[in-house]
C-alpha cells in the first residue's frame, strides 16, 4: 500500500456519500482516475438510479481500463454509498497502531465501503503503470449497496465491454483472507395497517390503533420464534422489523402505519414460509381486533427489494482465480457464506460468476467502526495479484 493509496481512502471517508447521494463521491474518483491518466472516454456512468424506489442522483461509475494482454475479462467492483449515519464522520489515522477511527461522537466512520473503493483506485493505479500490459479489467463503483443492493440489481451489462466479463471479484466486508462464495438471500416486504383515528382524550374507545395491532403481531411472532433469528425443523433464516412511520399527533389514535420488514434465509422456500407467517399473524390481528362500534381496520403488504441466494463451486475458475492469488501473496485463505446481502448476489444473478473479498471493515455502521489498515494492504495486493496473475482456468 502506498502512500497515494492511503491519501486516497483518508480522503474518500468524509465525502457525503448516503445511498442516492453518491454524486459527489463519484466526482471525486472520476477526478481522481484522470489525474492517474485514465481518460474521460474510457468511464461512464449507466442510468442505474433510474430503476431505484429511491431515486438518486447517479448511477454507477463503470471505467473500462485498456490492456493487451489475452485473459478473461475481469471486473471489480466495490459500492461508494455508506450509511446514512456515516455523514460527518471526522477519520482520524493512527499510524502507529495500524487503524483509522472516528472523532465524531455517535457517527459511524464509512469504512464500508470507501475501503473497496481505495482498493479499486490502488489497482488502477497499478494496472496503468503496466500500459496494457494486464487482462482486460472493468472497474464498477456501484451506487445504493446499503437499501438492498439497488445499484448493482441496475447495473447496464452493456457498458461493461466485449466481450462481457467472465469473473468477478468483489471488495467489501472485513478480513481479506475470508472469500465469499455463498451469500443468503433476502426478500424486503412492505406492511401498510389502516387503523381508526379518533380523539385520543375525548373518545379513545372509538379509535383502532394501527401501533397495537402491529404491536401485538410482532409481539406474537418474536414469541413464537419467528423474529430475529429463526431456527425451525423446516430451515433457519432471520427476520426484522426495519422502520415504522405512522401517526398524526399524540392527541390522535393513530390510523395508519407503514412498516418495511425483511426476510433472510439461503433457502427460497423457507424464506417464503417466513414472511407468509408474517403475513399470517397480522392478518390474523387484524380479524380480531376491534373498537367499541365493532369495527376493523385492515392490513395489506407489498413488495421490496429482493436479492437471490448463491453459491459457488471450489472449482469455479472465479474461485480458484483468487485462492491462486491469496497464495501468490502468501495469504492463508479460505471460503466462507456469510448471511449479509452483497452486491455479488445481483452480479451472480446478472450471470458473472463473483466472490468477495474483505478490505479491513471493522465494527461497520456502528460509532465504534475502525479501520484494520494491515487488512487494507493486504486486499490491496490481492486486487493486484487477481488482475496480474496468469490465466487460471
Amino acid at each position: 500500500m502506498t502512500e497515494q493509496t492511503l491519501d486516497d481512502l483518508l480522503a474518500l471517508l468524509p465525502i457525503e456519500g448516503p445511498p442516492g447521494g453518491e454524486a459527489q463521491v463519484a466526482a471525486w474518483i472520476r477526478a481522481r482516475l484522470e489525474g492517474m491518466g485514465v481518460a474521460t472516454t474510457q468511464m461512464v456512468h449507466d442510468r442505474a438510479q433510474k430503476q431505484s424506489e429511491y431515486g438518486g442522483d447517479t448511477g454507477n461509475l463503470i471505467v473500462r481500463l485498456p490492456s493487451h494482454r489475452p485473459g478473461p475479462h475481469l471486473l471489480f467492483t466495490t459500492h461508494m454509498d455508506t450509511v446514512p449515519n456515516a455523514v460527518g464522520c471526522q477519520p482520524h489515522l493512527l499510524r502507529e497502531e495500524g487503524r483509522i477511527v472516528n472523532h465524531a461522537p455517535g457517527r459511524a466512520l464509512g469504512g464500508d465501503n470507501r475501503l473497496g473503493c481505495a482498493v479499486l483506485l490502488h489497482l488502477a493505479r497499478v494496472l496503468l503503470e503496466k500500459r496494457g500490459d494486464h487482462p482486460s479489467a472493468t472497474l464498477v463503483f456501484f451506487v445504493q449497496e446499503e437499501v438492498g443492493l439497488v445499484g448493482s440489481r441496475g447495473l447496464d451489462l452493456s457498458l461493461l465491454g466485449e466481450p462481457p466479463p467472465t469473473q468477478c471479484f468483489n471488495f467489501d466486508g472485513g478480513s481479506p483472507d475470508e472469500f465469499v462464495i455463498a451469500v443468503i438471500g433476502a426478500e424486503r416486504f412492505t406492511i401498510d395497517i389502516t387503523g381508526i383515528a379518533a380523539h385520543a382524550g375525548a373518545y379513545p374507545a372509538d379509535g383502532l390503533s394501527a401501533a397495537v395491532l402491529a404491536a401485538r403481531a410482532i409481539a406474537e411472532l418474536d414469541r413464537g420464534g419467528w423474529h430475529g433469528r429463526i431456527v425451525k425443523d423446516e430451515g433457519v433464516g432471520s427476520a426484522n422489523v426495519g422502520i415504522l412511520q405512522g401517526g398524526q399527533g399524540s392527541n390522535v389514535v393513530m390510523p395508519s402505519l407503514h412498516i418495511l420488514a425483511e426476510a433472510r434465509s439461503h433457502n427460497p422456500h423457507f424464506r417464503q414460509q417466513i414472511i407468509d407467517v408474517w403475513k399470517a399473524a397480522f392478518v390474523r390481528e387484524a380479524e380480531e381486533m376491534t373498537n367499541q362500534k365493532g369495527q376493523r381496520g385492515s392490513v395489506t403488504f407489498g413488495p421490496g427489494p429482493t436479492y437471490e441466494a448463491f453459491a459457488l463451486a471450489d472449482n469455479e475458475p472465479t474461485v480458484r482465480r483468487v485462492l491462486a492469488a491469496a497464495q501468490g501473496c502468501g495469504i492463508t485463505a479460505h471460503t466462507v457464506s456469510n448471511d449479509g446481502g452483497m452486491d455479488a448476489n445481483r452480479i451472480v444473478a446478472h450471470g458473472i460468476p463473483a466472490v468477495t473479498l474483505g478490505v479491513g471493515q471493522r465494527r461497520v455502521h456502528q460509532p465504534e467502526e475502525w479501520i484494520d489498515l494491515a487488512d487494507f494492504e493486504k486486499a490491496c495486493q490481492l486486487a493486484v495479484e487477481i488482475a496480474l496473475q496468469d490465466s487460471v482456468e
